[in-house]
């Protein structure tokens, strides 16, 4: 019993002897494993820090892209160019309710943490993420700024680790407000919508500082994730992320009961929804023209960034200030839109039953126009679906084991044509159609083993593209009544046709006095018909017979009451002025000659030939045209050395006859078409800054007369006017282009109408006239300024005779002896012109 009690006690002796043992290992590993942790923790964070972190200069000059802003000359937007439609936003002007609720959604604590929310982050980690994330504003700009978000749990982890250390150090080189207008500016709001300012336009139509409670939380609602919240495409979840983010605003005091229960029952509103496109708003022809015309230059070193790179319109966030003038662009296309409806709706009734692709023409026009609308169909994305699916393999095999093999439609047309016909290789060489180094490659094709299948797969594409486009089906087409679309029945094919069978129009306006493009209309549609007519070369017609005229009186001192018969005037072949290689007889537009005399008052208004080619024959050579031409504006390349330039044949652009035509409504002086006045950075630096380009073309007292003469041609439509007007009709043979060119004192105008092809043409000068087809545009438009209070155009304003200049320009109203004492004093006032002699005058 006592050995029992002495061995009891010797055991609780042991035990409390190991206590203080076990106490102090414990207290130890503890510690031991403390500071393990903790040297883990920071070589943890050391090796995250260095491990593809941006660097300080990333951190303080983070790279944003910003949209380029085209500006009109009565400041408007105009349309923007952009990879990330981003406009930047100060947190001085962002919207407080976007910034109130941005705040009580995303970080309550933003105020009051260094980046890190610890009390969020313990949550988060408590609860394993099911309250939601713990990611500060800036972690998620952070994020935003320098990587995506990882997609998989230990990736995630690591980017957590990054976004902490990368939000320290942005809130240590930033303040609050900057971090939350960075994020704003950053987030992608999707639809082509970077950055808050452009996410207010396109999804409310309206700026970000305008937005009001209920639209700027359906924004922030968006940032937990802006596919799902799309407000445009899924409304029932974007009301519920809104109504999260007023809970929000409510429980942080940011909204009143009453605010909260009246914005939560608001209907959610997308009726001013308008996603940005090239093809639609004011101007896009023009927007698409500039696009070219920036990017050159911009090319050029003197337009270059101080380093010797060049700006880049889609995200260095230029400002380009144009010429153009937002109300007066709005009614050219108003009234182009207004006439080519009635244009439209008369070619199809002439045209009813009737095929323009065979109507009236020979086998070789048939063919000339099959193998136009052959192009028109390879060039839709049926036909390359079609074709990719039975031709890529081929063409892989053959491009890739025989040198220089390049296959296209083309190519593979002549090798079957080879095959017909032994002598078509040697042919198309010797009219330099293709290059001996092609022909060989082409031969070794139709050697090899891959001929046989390329013929087969060939032949099985144009089988079902043959019975694709001739299937009919329900085909969404351009609907010219309401310049938008219709559903109808038609084959593909018919489609085409359908389409290309729209006349085409161009309308152009410059203020003569400064050269400056104040309106352009390049087409009917441009999301439909995106080829630009003001640029484009069209046969002029009689709308060049002003230059030939102008020409005649200042270089021989013609006088606009001198009469000419009207009869057929010819010039002979091998002229030694002319050098023509036959008789040249052309002869009026209705083939008629009346055989009176008429004044060129007259001969211009009714665009008599014989007038015409009676001049060229005075003149000599057609030199002196170009000239005149040529210092009016109109590029001389473009000009042939012949008379039958006297009937308007040259090939120009709208752009050349209207800048040329300012010349006459400014005293003779030209003024080089300028649409760009100049070009900034996003922060007011200059890049660009138009320079007038100016030189007298013609003298004022000859410039006067050619007022008159235009003045008197447009007499027709004068009455309809406030303004003084003059201007010149074109048409051009079998009525493919119709022309009006007018001129006012401040505004010069120049219309055209036509076919993309020369047989979608109307078929009779009845209604393919420059005065049926173009003017009409003219004059809507004209009238439309007029009446517009906003522009404060000026009617009152008129053509301005040089000093001195006293000469009675009615010459069809004299009788013989005021003609003659009008001729009389048009030559003293002439010959007091120093231009008047040249220099063997």
């Amino acid at each position: 019993m006592a050995n029992s009690s002495s061995k009891n006690t010797s055991t609780k002796d042991s035990i409390q002897s190991a206590k203080p043992t076990y106490m102090r290992r414990m207290a130890r590993n503890m510690w031991l494993i403390f500071f393990i942790g903790l040297i883990g923790t920071v070589l943890f964070f050391l090796a995250v820090s260095m491990s593809n972190l941006p660097d300080t200069a990333a951190l303080e000059n983070p790279e944003f892209e910003y949209a380029t802003k085209i500006y009109t000359s009565d400041n408007q937007e105009l349309g923007r160019y952009f990879r990330k439609n981003r406009d930047w936003v100060t947190h001085d002007e962002l919207n407080p309710h976007l910034v109130n609720a941005l705040v009580a959604t995303e970080d309550e604590r933003f105020h009051n943490h260094i980046g890190i929310d610890y009390k969020g982050t313990a949550r988060a980690v408590i609860r394993l993420g099911k309250d939601g994330g713990a990611s500060t504003i800036t972690q998620q700009l952070a994020r935003l700024l320098f990587h995506e978000k990882a997609k998989s749990f230990i990736p995630r982890v690591l980017q957590k680790f990054k976004e902490w250390i990368i939000a320290v150090r942005i809130e240590k080189r930033y303040t609050k407000e900057e971090i939350i207008s960075m994020y704003l500016n950053k987030f992608d709001f999707i639809n082509d919508s970077d950055g808050v300012a452009a996410a207010a336009i396109t999804y409310f139509g309206k700026k970000q500082e305008n937005l009001e409670i209920d639209e700027a939380a359906v924004l922030i609602g968006m940032l937990k994730n802006p596919w799902i919240y799309n407000p445009k495409r899924s409304p029932e979840k974007a009301t519920l992320g809104r109504d999260v983010v007023l809970k929000q605003m409510l429980r942080n005091e940011f909204l009143t009961q009453e605010e909260y229960d009246m914005y939560r029952n608001r209907p959610l509103d997308m009726s001013r929804f308008k996603r940005q496109e090239d093809s639609e708003g004011l101007a896009p022809y023009f927007r698409s023209e500039l696009t070219k015309w920036v990017k050159n230059l911009l090319r050029q070193d003197e337009y270059k960034k101080p380093d010797g790179s060049s700006y880049n319109i889609y995200t260095d966030g230029l400002k380009i200030y144009t010429s153009i003038d937002s109300r007066m662009q709005r009614h050219a296309e108003a009234a182009v839109r207004k006439n080519m409806k009635q244009v439209q709706k008369r070619y199809f009734q002439v045209w009813k039953n009737k095929d323009p692709w065979t109507y009236r023409a020979d086998d070789k026009q048939k063919k000339i126009r099959k193998d136009a609308l052959n192009r028109l169909i390879q060039q839709t994305d049926r036909y390359n679906f079609i074709k990719d699916k039975h031709m890529t393999k081929i063409f892989s095999e053959i491009e890739a084991n025989i040198e220089g093999a390049k296959l296209r439609n083309i190519d593979i047309i002549r090798m079957h044509k080879q095959e017909k016909n032994k002598a078509y290789f040697a042919d198309i060489v010797d009219l330099k159609w293709a290059s001996k180094s092609q022909i060989a490659v082409y031969k070794t094709i139709m050697k090899s083993e891959y001929w046989p299948a390329l013929k087969k797969a060939w032949r099985s594409m144009e089988k079902e593209v043959r019975k694709d486009f001739n299937t009919k089906r329900s085909l969404k087409v351009y609907d010219y009544t309401t310049n938008g679309y219709k559903t109808m029945e038609m084959t593909p094919l018919d489609s085409i046709k359908f389409h290309r069978q729209h006349m085409q129009s161009g309308m152009l306006a410059i203020d003569p006095a400064t050269g400056f493009v104040k309106a352009w209309v390049g087409g009917i549609n441009h999301k439909v018909f995106q080829y630009d007519h003001v640029n484009s070369n069209r046969q002029v017609g009689s709308t060049f017979k002003p230059f030939l005229y102008g020409t005649a009186i200042s270089v021989q001192g013609v006088s606009p009451c001198w009469e000419v018969d009207d009869i057929q005037y010819s010039i002979a072949a091998n002229d030694p002025n002319f050098k023509l290689l036959k008789k040249w007889e052309p002869a009026n537009s209705d083939n008629k000659f009346s055989g009176e005399p008429l004044t060129l008052y007259e001969a211009l208004k009714q665009s008599k030939n014989s007038v015409s080619v009676y001049l060229m024959k005075e003149l000599g050579d057609p030199e002196a045209v170009i000239d005149l031409a040529g210092n009016m504006g109109i590029p001389k390349k473009k000009i042939p050395a012949v008379p039958s330039i006297c009937l308007g044949t040259p090939e120009l652009s709208l752009m050349d006859m209207t800048s040329a035509y300012s010349t006459f409504a400014n005293n003779g002086i030209h003024n080089a078409p300028n649409f760009v006045t100049r070009i900034e950075t996003q922060d007011g630096q200059l890049i660009y800054s138009a320079v007038p380009e100016q030189r007298m073309a013609m003298s004022s007292n000859y410039n006067f007369v050619m007022v008159g003469m235009l003045k008197y041609a447009a007499k027709f439509i004068a009455s309809k006017f406030k303004s003084e007007i003059g201007g010149k009709t074109g048409t051009t043979n079998d009525h493919v282009d119709g022309w009006f060119m007018g001129i006012t004192p401040n505004l010069v105008v120049g219309t055209w109408v036509g076919g993309e092809d020369p047989w979608i043409r109307f078929l009779s000068i009845t209604d393919g006239q420059g005065g049926v087809m173009a003017r009409p545009t003219f004059v809507e438009f004209l009238q439309r300024l007029e009446a517009d209070p906003s522009l404060n155009f000026d009617t009152e304003v008129r053509f301005k005779a040089p000093e001195g200049f006293d000469i009675e320009t009615n010459c069809n109203i004299y009788d013989d002896e005021k003609k003659k004492d009008a001729e009389k004093r048009f030559l003293e006032d002439m010959l007091e012109d120093e231009d008047f002699f040249d220099e063997e005058g």
